[in-house]
């Protein structure tokens, strides 16, 4: 149920402090680079769900149902200049630093066999039940959201050693969120630059956020194509493919709980701030705290493979995957009943 916690080993070990005072350019570069860094691994993240080694169903009254969890690893560099910025560096276990951060994924899933013209149907959805929260650490805090659905055309039946060979593509929209509450004491972010550049008098300008909660935000809007082909072979059916997919995301975070602006030390008004950051084209800061959101589009690109087990109707599938642009890799396990 902990969907898309993608930092959730790194935001546990932040509870305990974060950083002194951080310029805002500082604040801004780390969110920038998280943005960047997850852009090439959202749309594979979305794929997951309807991963089935069968790589067609068959024509209706053929159908199944199912529950899929897997994920991907992203680089431990996608979330270094935050860790960096954080000074936390030295407390991340070295098990991160080598095999990167997990970015989980959980769906239930659905095929039925086209009508008519040979094709199948699928849709997915995800999400965390309410009751499932209570699940985390009373300083973890998440959220997440998924609804997509494909259609896979056969090209060729399989026989034998012949395989069956499919392609297909589909849409999903993806939206997580993952924090820690009261990660810190006050939290001070020093945005002279900003505010003296648009002539504001004074030498130090500095926001002070008070008990804050860290957080990382995003979602995408995921198109994708993809040609599988896959062995039935009794007991199993091994299965190999490849994917394209784009998405059209948004990613970053912030710091969020009460904010309070001062200039030399003397409390200011918060809407001069908001004013200077609407006016550069930043994130306008409110009351509530200080959030840094990019463009994160891009490209995926992944082969992947594995085996579903097949138990009558019960079948489980055990799949790989590796995203060629950002070097990343995953898996997923999917429980279904199919007829």
């Amino acid at each position: 149920m902990k969907k898309l916690l993608l930092v959730i080993g790194i935001l546990t070990l932040l509870a305990g402090g974060l950083w002194a005072q951080v310029d805002f350019a500082t604040f801004q570069d780390s969110f920038q680079s998280f943005a960047d860094g997850v852009a090439n691994s959202l749309p594979i993240t979305a794929s997951i769900g309807l991963n089935w080694s069968h790589a067609y169903i068959g024509q209706f009254p053929h159908f199944g149902v199912g529950v899929s969890l897997g994920g991907m690893f992203l680089p431990y560099e996608t979330m270094q200049p935050i860790v960096d910025a954080l000074g936390v560096g030295s407390s991340i276990p070295q098990e991160l630093k080598t095999y990167g951060l997990p970015f989980p994924t959980i769906a239930a899933g659905a095929r039925l066999g086209g009508f008519i013209l040979p094709f199948d149907m699928g849709f997915k959805f995800g999400m965390i039940p309410e009751e499932a929260k209570g699940l985390f650490s009373q300083n973890v805090t998440a959220d997440f959201f998924l609804i997509g659905g494909d259609l896979r055309f056969p090209l060729l039946k399989g026989r034998g050693l012949i395989p069956t060979l499919s392609v297909g593509g589909g849409y999903t929209f993806l939206r997580g969120r993952v924090g820690i509450v009261d990660v810190s004491s006050d939290e001070t972010i020093d945005i002279s630059t900003l505010m003296t550049t648009a002539g504001y008098g004074g030498t130090l300008h500095e926001l002070i956020i008070t008990e804050p909660d860290l957080t990382f935000n995003w979602d995408t809007h995921t198109i994708e194509a993809k040609a599988q082909a896959s062995w039935n072979l009794l007991l199993f059916t091994p299965h190999v493919g490849v994917g394209a997919a784009y998405g059209i995301s948004n990613a970053g975070g912030g710091l969020f709980s009460s904010l309070a602006y001062e200039v030399d030390g003397a409390p200011n008004a918060l809407t001069n701030v908001e004013t200077v950051f609407a006016n550069a084209g930043y994130t306008v800061p409110t009351a509530s705290g200080l959030e840094v959101i990019s463009e994160a589009n891009g490209w995926s690109f992944w082969v992947y493979g594995g085996t579903a087990i097949n138990i009558f109707f019960i079948k489980v599938d055990l799949s790989a995957m590796y995203n060629f642009l950002n070097h990343d890799y995953g898996a997923s396990v999917n429980l279904r009943l199919q007829l």
